[in-house]
């Protein structure tokens, strides 16, 4: 794949699985996780809410082994009872959560799950959305970005960690803002900070500024 296919691809599936992306644990799992919040309001039972919250805090080192197992089993009993009596959208919703707290992630078992709850709960703007998400936490593979140590002031990382920590992402051209005061003056950084698509925990600039992986 050229860097204008990757640029163009409609595809999640080629893209979840291109190149060595899936290398990191971390933003697959976050990934999932903004995806599963995408159908927040179908998740009826709060098991499955708690489940994508543990699975959040788990990868951030937040959150225990036997706490992940036990959501992971809360939530495949509430997709057991999904499956038999919910909506379509409700009952993929459900399996999605059980698939992302599982010990062993498979992404391709869980995009399928929450594709269909998406695109099921939003018939016109689904797959933007999910491909939004995606280039929001990877970025651009062909064209990786580097942060010079004086970006990092105090403000720069304070910023970063409140809208981290706090979900606060309207902030995110406080931090372009910041980012410029600070001498940054990489057009992909501070266009991603000031564009007005979605931003979810794992956005590539907030992870830079942060040092996560």
């Amino acid at each position: 794949m050229t860097e204008a296919e990757w640029l163009a691809c409609d595809n999640l599936f080629l893209l979840w699985n291109y190149g060595g992306l899936m290398k990191s644990e971390r933003k697959v799992r976050l990934n999932g996780a903004a995806l599963c919040r995408l159908l927040w309001d179908y998740l009826n039972d709060p098991r499955s809410r708690l489940a994508v919250e543990v699975a959040e805090r788990y990868v951030d080192g937040d959150a225990s082994n036997d706490e992940r197992d036990r959501a992971c089993t809360a939530a495949s009993k509430v997709d057991a009872i999904d499956m038999a009596q919910t909506t379509p959208v409700h009952s993929v919703a459900a399996s999605a959560v059980a698939s992302l707290v599982r010990r062993e992630f498979s992404p391709n078992r869980f995009i399928l799950d929450a594709s269909a709850g998406v695109e099921r709960a939003y018939p016109r703007e689904g797959n933007q959305r999910e491909l939004g998400i995606f280039r929001d936490i990877f970025g651009n593979p062909f064209c990786p970005v580097a942060v010079e140590p004086s970006w990092l002031t105090s403000d720069v990382r304070a910023l970063a960690t409140g809208i981290y920590e706090d979900r606060a992402f309207d902030r995110m051209p406080i931090l372009a803002d910041a980012l410029q005061d600070a001498g940054c003056d990489n057009d992909d950084i501070l266009s991603h900070c000031r564009q007005p698509g979605e931003h979810v925990r794992g956005c590539w600039v907030v992870d830079l500024v942060l040092g996560k992986k």
